[in-house]
């Protein structure tokens, strides 16, 4: 049950991802397709189109940083709880080794230890998913509005 729990997260995470580099790849493209357009910024006649357009491109800047954020790799969460931070330092085979063996005396708990560490790099991905999506519709709303104004 625990290694069905473990490989549910894990799928889960790497859905999480597909989502962000689609959304990403979605909202870089319509930006590129905005930009070679080739038409200029509303002029500054003193009406609130300006400013609207400039809180909705750093809205959009801020949501593709968002996505972003999700698509990297998580190393902080939990890592002295995996062996992520071990390997990373390039720690010895014997250090490695003991690792495995102490986790081997309970499988179970290992198992869940880990199902719990990325638990929490799935819900800071999702986190940082429904953030950026928020922040890109938002910032077509206001691109919206400054058209309308």
């Amino acid at each position: 049950m625990a290694e069905r729990l473990l490989a549910s997260v894990r799928e889960d995470i790497g859905r999480a991802d597909t989502k962000a580099a689609i959304l990403l790849s979605g909202a870089v493209a319509v930006l590129a397709v905005l930009v070679s357009d080739g038409s200029t910024l509303p002029p500054a006649d003193g009406s609130g189109a300006g400013p609207l357009l400039i809180a909705a491109a750093l809205c959009w800047a801020a949501g593709l940083l968002m996505l972003v954020a999700v698509i990297l790799p998580r190393t902080r969460i939990g890592a002295d709880r995996t062996l992520l931070r071990d390997l990373s330092a390039h720690a010895s085979v014997e250090h490695l080794l003991a690792r495995l063996v102490a986790s081997r005396e309970n499988v179970t708990g290992w198992l869940l230890d880990q199902a719990s560490v990325h638990g929490a790099v799935l819900a800071a991905k999702y986190r940082w998913l429904r953030l950026g999506v928020g922040s890109l519709a938002l910032g077509g709303l206001l691109a919206l509005l400054s058209e309308l104004w």
